[in-house]
């Protein structure tokens, strides 16, 4: 699809094949979606580095399906028409309507100031029917962490070089940020494709609704078989992570919006040289030998009632555990705030003065801080501004404690 990288496309083209009885303009589209994504290759060193950031919004057809006058109208109020794939020729030609974006960016920052969250409308009309007051909303979510992909054979890392006479096995790092969809709708999705040098797809996680298995937030691994490769050819991997928001069924067509991340790995099949590949594939930060699986910060509050509202609403960070006195909130993928109420039973009290600092690394910390500077309540020590080995600013939460995002100036001090 022109404006925005191929990666989601075969993920995303006939993701839903609905077999319940249809309905109006069920008869004519499976669902429409409107997108923010972004693509990462790893490196043979297991770095993840990023390529662009794309904006999108597809309405897929029926096999028989058809539409017309279909607009998105933007927060900002331009008008977008849809474009018809199915009138194009070659590989762009598809069963759908189309909004690709402007351009491709280069940062986070730079797709929001394009395409900023908030609530977009969409339109159409088919034969059976017009849909129209469809309104979805981009949350103030951000896009989720990039997975870190591993690859297995025989239950052994490898990298650079897979045997094509083996299965492979594809993990990649845990989707924390995914989660169930509270609408029952479809949750967090995972996708594990794999290409071959023409950009064909010989493998597939498989979609929802076709009847067969798919991927979802709770997976952690996906099975190659031998029979989707051949020997001494290069292959692409992606794996995609896709966080699912404001889904909603108008006339029984789902829609939502997405933020989804795909990482792209490259390998060939030949003959493997049987090289050490534990420090790039191992999954988990190890010293010494032994693991740790992730890392919990706990702040004490007389009151959970503002802190709750600060780190999920005002943040956004997603909670994973709601309790009276405890409250647990996502900040990366293996880190967590922890807010804890004081009470008789609770390891320490909360004080007046904490001389304590929640420091969050992040690459999008200009967009973290235009983010942060448009809600109400949130109080600024130090604005952004450069120091020493990063790019930092620092708030302060209803506790008094302070809460630092910053990004390294320089890869070499990460």
């Amino acid at each position: 699809m022109t404006g925005r990288a191929s990666y989601w496309i075969p993920i995303m083209v006939m993701l839903f094949s609905l077999s319940a009885p249809v309905n109006a303009q069920q008869q004519d589209v499976t669902f429409f979606v409107i997108g923010k994504h972004a693509n990462f290759d790893q490196l043979p060193d297991g770095a993840l580095e990023p390529v662009d950031f794309s904006f999108f919004s597809e309405i897929f057809f029926t096999a028989n399906g058809d539409a017309e006058n279909a607009f998105m109208n933007m927060p900002t109020g331009e008008r977008i028409r849809f474009r018809d794939q199915r009138l194009l020729e070659g590989p762009e030609k598809d069963n759908l309507l189309l909004i690709s974006g402007a351009k491709r960016f280069s940062s986070y920052a730079e797709l929001l100031s394009w395409y900023p969250d908030g609530v977009y409308e969409i339109e159409f009309d088919t034969p059976s029917g017009s849909v129209s007051d469809v309104e979805l909303e981009f949350p103030v979510n951000g896009l989720p962490n990039a997975p870190k992909i591993f690859l297995y054979q025989d239950g052994k890392p490898v990298c650079g070089v897979v045997d094509p006479d083996k299965a492979l096995e594809v993990r990649w790092s845990r989707f924390t940020q995914g989660g169930a969809d509270e609408n029952g709708i479809l949750d967090d999705l995972i996708f594990a494709i794999l290409e071959d040098e023409t950009g064909q797809r010989v493998s597939h996680s498989g979609r929802p609704f076709e009847g067969k298995p798919y991927l979802t937030y709770v997976d952690t691994s996906h099975k190659i078989e031998a029979a989707a490769m051949q020997d001494a050819k290069e292959y692409t991997l992606n794996v995609e992570h896709a966080v699912l928001t404001d889904t909603s069924k108008f006339d029984s067509v789902p829609a939502m919006t997405t933020y989804a991340v795909t990482t792209r790995l490259k390998f060939r099949t030949g003959t493997v040289s049987g090289a050490d590949c534990s420090g790039e594939s191992r999954e988990e930060n190890t010293d010494m030998g032994l693991t740790t699986d992730a890392q919990v910060v706990m702040f004490y509050y007389k009151d959970l009632t503002d802190a709750d509202h600060f780190y999920g609403n005002i943040l956004g960070f997603k909670k994973t555990l709601d309790d009276d006195w405890v409250k647990f909130y996502k900040t990366s993928a293996n880190a967590t705030v922890g807010l804890v109420a004081e009470s008789d039973g609770a390891w320490h009290q909360a004080q007046e003065k904490n001389a304590v600092m929640l420091s969050i690394v992040t690459s999008e910390v200009d967009a973290w801080y235009e983010m942060l500077r448009q809600k109400e309540g949130v109080s600024f020590l130090k604005e952004i501004g450069d120091g020493g080995p990063i790019r930092s600013f620092l708030i302060e939460d209803p506790g008094g404690y302070t809460v630092e995002f910053f990004e390294w100036l320089e890869s070499g001090n990460q």
